[in-house]
């Protein structure tokens, strides 16, 4: 019987394995079809948003034995990658095509990736909206296009995941991982920075928390190691980002004259419009060196505050945000999950008010960084969107967000318990069905007709 029963367990850990397998399978058909679709009817035209950019970065990279230094505008890591497939002789068309190839398949490995992440956290059917959810109301939208968004979106999502344990469980070697992401992340496109800065001044924070908490606890206090942690964490993560982007700022402090230089952070975040960025700027140099202007014509957040009105200012938030809100809204169908999701977290909190309570006092500075950073966040996004306010820039949280309220679910739902004729079934189950119907749905909806139709590059 003792056999019997192991062959059973055996039986059913194939099947079971089986099964997942083919769900993913059908999963990954689905989206490769309906990426294509994108790829070859939709992003047709290799100089729209930063495409031939990217693709002359690479080439650029290729062709001088990687001593490229690059317009400071955009990061090396994704041309990097892109250069690895170019061959010399290579047409712009033909590089174009092997590229959104290149990363249409570099966003299946992604999305793998997230799938283990999900699956640490999550239950199977939980993690399996999530990823459906990902996968094709945004990756399956930008996985054809010459663009470094979808590897900066999942490595954005890793630092997020690795401030947010750090924070809940301070170590050194997550310091260390924390800082070296951050500095990958940053050379994929350079706009981790505020949250990087938030991280570790909460981190800070914390070992303040910490030490208070410690003096007023006479009856359990807290061991000096444990007080000791949170430093050692803002200056493992600060030196290991730093020591992970040296050679590539230290190039721009040669060049340029400053070691975090970028075009759009010193620049034309300070501009009211693109139009001056071209008259400005731009056109003065700004991606061979500093650029060619008199000091009281370049742009800072000292000029600007001198030349606009706190009206003005705040008009800009404003509409910003009624510009980025509006996108967002009527863009590839990502934002009624945001809801969805946003609404089942408000119910799962006033149902289990004092869990939720006990959560966010038991660590109120990593509530703090989610406020912080989802905040401050938005609020640069709204600010950006008189130069920019396409989709792919506040896409970056979409995911660290999606996470972040299904993880509040989770956690205060996981175990709560329905009574439906007279049998127990839990909450989280029916829920997640009744959003993976709606998520089935939206599948197809997606591939008949959005996914075809709709440019997915801005």
């Amino acid at each position: 019987s003792q056999v019997f029963e192991m062959n059973n367990r055996k039986t059913q850990k194939f099947l079971k394995f089986a099964i997942i397998a083919g769900i993913f399978l059908i999963i990954a058909g689905l989206y490769w079809y309906g990426a294509v679709e994108q790829l070859a009817r939709v992003n047709t035209n290799m100089n729209s948003t930063d495409q031939s950019a990217y693709m002359d970065y690479a080439r650029s990279l290729y062709e001088s034995n990687y001593s490229f230094i690059g317009g400071r505008n955009r990061m090396p890591v994704y041309p990097f990658l892109q250069s690895l497939f170019y061959r010399p002789g290579m047409t712009d068309e033909a590089f174009f095509t092997r590229g959104k190839y290149i990363n249409l398949v570099l966003s299946l490995g992604l999305l793998a990736g997230l799938t283990f992440i999900f699956r640490q956290f999550f239950s199977w059917l939980h993690a399996l909206n999530l990823l459906l959810i990902v996968a094709f109301t945004v990756f399956i939208f930008k996985a054809g296009y010459f663009q470094t968004e979808l590897l900066f979106y999942f490595v954005n999502f890793c630092l997020f995941l690795l401030m947010w344990r750090s924070l809940q469980r301070g170590s050194w070697w997550l310091a260390i991982l924390t800082g070296i992401v951050a500095g990958l992340a940053h050379l994929t496109k350079a706009s981790i920075l505020p949250g990087l800065v938030i991280f570790l001044v909460l981190a800070g924070a914390k070992w303040g928390w910490v030490t208070l908490r410690s003096r007023h606890s006479s009856r359990d206090p807290i061991p000096t190691n444990f007080i000791l942690l949170y430093p050692l964490v803002v200056f493992l993560a600060g030196a290991f980002f730093l020591i992970t982007v040296f050679p590539y700022i230290n190039t721009s402090k040669r060049v340029f004259g400053h070691y975090f230089y970028n075009v759009n952070s010193t620049f034309y975040i300070w501009y009211d419009s693109w139009e001056e960025v071209k008259q400005g700027t731009r056109a003065h140099g700004d991606r061979v060196g500093w650029p060619d202007m008199a000091p009281e014509e370049i742009p800072s957040i000292s000029k600007y505050l001198g030349e606009h009105t706190l009206q003005q200012i705040i008009g800009r938030f404003v509409d910003g945000g009624q510009t980025v809100l509006n996108n967002v809204v009527h863009s590839y169908g990502y934002f009624k999950y945001i809801v969805i999701y946003m609404c089942l977290l408000m119910i799962a909190i006033l149902r289990s008010w004092r869990p939720a309570r006990q959560s966010v006092m038991s660590n109120p500075i990593l509530c703090l960084f989610l406020v912080f950073y989802f905040g401050g966040y938005l609020l640069l996004y709204f600010w950006y969107a008189a130069i920019n306010s396409g989709n792919r820039l506040i896409l970056a949280q979409f995911i660290p967000l999606m996470f972040t309220i299904s993880y509040g679910i989770y956690a205060l739902l996981h175990s709560s318990q329905l009574r439906i004729k007279g049998h127990s079934v839990n909450t989280l189950v029916i829920i997640n069905l009744v959003i993976l119907l709606i998520v089935i749905t939206d599948i197809y909806t997606v591939l008949t007709a959005r996914v075809g139709t709709i440019y997915g590059g801005w």
